[in-house]
């Protein structure tokens, strides 16, 4: 239980540390410093490696769990492509617009909307 608070800790210092230059380049918002380019270049790498592996096991626990809800719900495509499109959808690495805040960043995708009963 100690090594998993331990995790948990270390895991919300590390994103404290990715999101902070977000914040402070959200303020300056100068593009032609090279520093500040080269910088938010590294923190979205950093940032993304950890991210990219938590968001495709998410997709692939997704893919999983749609497959599930296909067979379950009596083949019933809707259904599963909502759950599909909501955990295989949205952005797989973070780049420095998104840190920037120029670029919204979203963790699940939005499934398509389903026509309503006698709606085409």
């Amino acid at each position: 239980m100690k090594r998993v608070a331990l995790r948990m800790v270390a895991v919300i210092v590390a994103l404290s540390i990715c999101l902070a230059p977000g914040a402070w380049a959200a303020e300056k918002d100068n593009d032609d410093n090279l520093a500040s380019n080269a910088g938010l270049g590294v923190a979205s790498f950093v940032c993304s490696v950890p991210y990219g592996a938590v968001k495709v096991a998410v997709a692939i626990l997704g893919g999983v769990i749609g497959g599930f809800t296909y067979v379950l719900s009596g083949l019933d495509r809707g259904a599963a492509n909502s759950v599909w499109y909501t955990t295989m959808g949205g952005d797989y690495i973070i780049t420095p617009d998104h840190l920037r805040g120029k670029k919204d960043f979203r963790f699940m995708g939005v499934p398509p909307e389903r026509p309503r009963d006698g709606q085409q």
